[in-house]
């Protein structure tokens, strides 16, 4: 196996090449269209990677039938979240299945509603969640592809997708590279199994890291990552017993300082540490 994949020029906004058979579509925050989006080519049909919105998802797939003209066979969701998964009914609508891990669709039916509310303001009138789950591995050969389900770690079912011919490594919410840092506040995010997840994916040396949200990373996203959670996990742990959430001035600039890139700036990493607090409680229940 080489691991050759190589960033080039990109093509027509927002999307890059990374291989003969895969591009990747840029998330724009400030088109509420935040989620990157894979858009991987077999040699009858394409599989898309974490559907965005709705209005990503019609102009992809109009892309899709332009670029690639072949049909989308599955859209593969690397979580419930719905900046992930309300773009699946444009693709379920042009015949595509739903691929999600194990226990996916029930988040989604589950706990969509309350996300949906604080992403988009309201519920939509019908959720189109995985109609095909699995647990492990999955493979589509004809692609060069690879799904893993690696959850529980930022969700229940947490899926990253791996194109080990090219060395390309998507990893949605298990680690993210803008200026936002990530999320914790899941009800059933399990701390130690992302910090595992990160591991696994650490150990397949991939070329290039796909976050669900930023910028195109190398491995380094993985292990800054891994090593910020490790570290805040610890943190909470130890202060579980305290009552209040209060986050010192002397813990806030410790992690700012030692990583700027994941604790982003003090407020938005005290919502941070307010998160693995209340996780961190939940396990001395």
């Amino acid at each position: 196996m080489s691991n050759t994949a190589q960033v080039v020029t990109p093509e027509p906004e927002p999307f890059t090449r990374l291989g003969d058979r895969l591009r990747v579509w840029q998330g724009d925050l400030s088109r509420h269209e935040q989620t990157n989006v894979g858009v991987v080519r077999g040699d009858d049909a394409v599989v898309v990677i974490d559907a965005n919105f709705e209005s990503a998802a019609r102009r992809i797939l109009a892309d899709i039938a332009e670029a690639e003209a072949l049909p989308v066979s599955h859209v593969v969701n690397t979580h419930y979240h719905v900046d992930h998964s309300l773009g699946n009914g444009v693709y379920v609508a042009a015949g595509a299945t739903v691929i999600g891990g194990a226990g996916q669709r029930r988040e989604l039916l589950d706990k969509g509603p309350e996300d949906a509310v604080i992403q988009v303001g309201a519920v939509p009138e019908r959720f189109f969640p995985a109609t095909l789950e699995f647990t492990g591995t999955m493979a589509f050969p004809e692609a060069g592809l690879e799904l893993q389900t690696v959850g529980p770690a930022h969700t229940l079912g947490d899926v990253v997708a791996w194109l080990p011919e090219i060395g390309v490594l998507f990893v949605g919410d298990l680690a993210v590279a803008w200026s936002h840092g990530n999320n914790f506040s899941d009800v059933d995010a399990d701390m130690e199994g992302w910090i595992r997840a990160l591991s696994h994916c650490i150990a397949l040396q991939p070329a290039v890291v796909v976050p669900a949200h930023g910028r195109l990373a190398g491995v380094d996203v993985l292990t800054g990552q891994r090593d910020f959670i490790e570290e805040l996990w610890a943190w909470s742990l130890d202060e579980a017993e305290i009552e209040g959430e209060a986050i010192t001035d002397r813990t806030t600039t410790h992690f700012v300082e030692r990583y700027p890139e994941f604790a982003v700036e003090p407020e938005r990493f005290a919502e941070m540490a307010r998160s693995m607090l209340r996780a961190a409680r939940r396990t001395r229940v």
